[in-house]
């Protein structure tokens, strides 16, 4: 994978995340503290704010496995 296609790869993922973070933002302001489902939805976002914080490592890795690649 060249370089180009590892930051549209990174993009796109940290795209699809941000959708799942904030849909769960949505829900969060939206359903009762007693709703059943509120533990689920936290669960969600917190693995998802995980995940993004996992952008920059991922990013890294890519553009420097694309490098060795092209020097090997």
């Amino acid at each position: 994978m060249n370089e180009i296609e590892s930051v549209d790869v990174i993009h796109q993922l940290k795209n699809h995340i941000a959708i799942i973070v904030s849909y769960c933002d949505l829900l969060l302001s939206e359903v009762p503290d007693d709703d059943r489902r509120r533990a689920d939805i936290v669960e969600v976002h917190k693995a998802g704010k995980e995940a993004m914080a996992l952008i920059p490592e991922v990013a890294r890795r890519m553009r420097s496995g694309s490098r060795s690649s092209r020097s090997g």
